[in-house]
């Protein structure tokens, strides 16, 4: 007779539970948009993660999003996060537009139960290196964007989006890019600009400092800097060491902050700033990057650059971003057609900068300063 009524208590949990789930079918394309802010403040969050399943995109500069994702009937929850916050989980339905995501900071300070110094977790991201990084070959999908202005005017916007071939960082392969579809404006003459040689296409970006040999987390460079723990904080629920670094000798060339999962031991986040002793040209530089988790392999999320410089008594500023909105693991090379290099030219004219342009393509919402810039 028990048996008979927690099972009868189990399926009305369940129907229940399916009665919940939005009438929608497999595959069916649903456009999300909204905006997050800071619960405790009203500010909005820029470079919020929003994520569903393997595909993800980021909030602008204001904390605006817009998501175009297939829907799984497995999955009916599109996840929120920022590290400091407790995640959102916000129940998908056939009208997701105009989304207000307030995310909740985590606010309680959290004890070790074991104390390890900075130095030991470093230690421990390179141990797990192999294990958390980039097991598989992946096709990217991606945005990119770069920009050149002041603090008044906004000079020049460029964008497009990219397929990336991005191979297992224990292949002799090397990552391919194919432009899908880009755009420029151009809203002052370039050529009273004096600028430095900056490609873009991502080539660079999208190797981060899990990837390049000569970052300041690999063993073999860990002499060269001081690591200091500032604490521990929060994301998606999971406790994260802050590490903050600074040089120790010649040849450490930046400092900054690492976010390192405490449980998997790989970074989520990065900020760090180029020494810049010895030029006269760049006034300031920062890249910031960020980790997605897919199939328990941790991959480049977003990359941020931002430079700036001093002219004619103002400052200029260049900023550039990569977010790969979605991750599919390969097991050949694909044959991407006029794969682009470090000199090529990718950006083209466009005719019009609506957002319709993009079709079904994920892309980050212009600022409002771009936008004025643009005329709408």
């Amino acid at each position: 007779m028990k048996r008979l009524v927690l099972f009868a208590l189990l399926l009305l949990i369940a129907n229940r539970t399916q009665a919940n789930l939005p009438n929608l079918e497999e595959g069916t394309s649903l456009k999300v948009s909204g905006k997050v802010i800071d619960q405790a403040t009203s500010l909005p969050l820029a470079f919020a993660n929003i994520i569903y399943n393997q595909t993800g995109t980021t909030t602008n500069l204001e904390g605006e999003f817009v998501f175009q994702i297939n829907y799984h009937r497995a999955e009916n929850l599109l996840l929120i996060k920022f590290i400091g916050y407790e995640t959102a989980a916000i129940p998908l339905s056939h009208d997701n537009t105009n989304l207000s995501v307030n995310l909740i900071p985590k606010a309680e300070m959290l004890e070790e139960v074991v104390v390890v110094t900075a130095d030991q977790v470093l230690k421990d991201v390179n141990n797990y290196h192999q294990i958390n990084y980039e097991y598989s070959d992946q096709l990217l999908s991606s945005y990119y964007k770069e920009t050149l202005s002041t603090d008044k005017d906004c000079i020049y916007l460029a964008e497009g989006i990219f397929d990336i071939y991005y191979p297992t960082v224990y292949s002799k392969e090397k990552p391919t890019i194919h432009a899908r579809k880009t755009r420029k404006k151009n809203f002052a003459d370039l050529d009273t600009m004096y600028m430095p040689l900056i490609h873009g296409h991502a080539t660079d970006m999208i190797n981060g400092v899990t990837r390049r040999t000569d970052s300041f987390i690999k063993k073999e460079r860990l002499d060269h800097y001081t690591f200091t723990k500032e604490g521990l904080t929060w994301y998606d629920g999971k406790e994260v060491f802050q590490i903050n670094f600074e040089p120790k000798s010649k040849k450490g060339d930046c400092r900054g902050t690492i976010y390192i999962d405490s449980e998997s031991k790989a970074i989520i986040r990065t900020e760090y700033e180029p020494l810049l002793d010895g030029q006269n040209f760049w006034k300031k530089a920062k890249w910031t990057e960020e980790y997605k988790e897919v199939n328990s392999s941790w991959y480049i999320h977003r990359v941020s650059y931002l430079g700036e410089w001093d002219q004619h008594g103002r400052t200029v500023t260049f900023e550039a971003l990569l977010v790969v909105t979605d991750f599919e693991t390969i097991t050949s090379k694909p044959e991407l057609t006029q794969s682009l290099t470090k000199n090529d030219i990718f950006f083209h004219q466009a005719s019009t900068f609506s957002e319709s342009f993009w079709d079904d393509f994920n892309y980050i919402k212009l600022s409002t300063k771009e936008k004025h810039a643009l005329g709408y």
